[in-house]
């Protein structure tokens, strides 16, 4: 029998950066720079940043878009 396959990461780039320039991925929510502190976010930057069709906050790592 074949194991099961792990569970890739996301397609988004950050997770490939030694550096990233934000904290969390928006694609998954990840961390992907600990470097970066986590800030607290307003309604306003995340309805922003939803507007952008980001699925997470790149800074406290809130989701911001749910599957229907």
């Amino acid at each position: 029998m074949r194991a099961a396959p792990e569970r890739s990461r996301c397609e988004n780039l950050n997770h490939q950066r030694s550096t990233a320039p934000v904290r969390h991925c928006p694609g998954c929510g990840g961390v992907v720079n600990q470097g970066i502190d986590s800030k607290s976010c307003s309604e306003t930057l995340h309805a922003t940043a939803r507007r952008q069709r980001a699925a997470y906050c790149v800074d406290c790592g809130a989701q911001l878009i749910f599957d229907r």
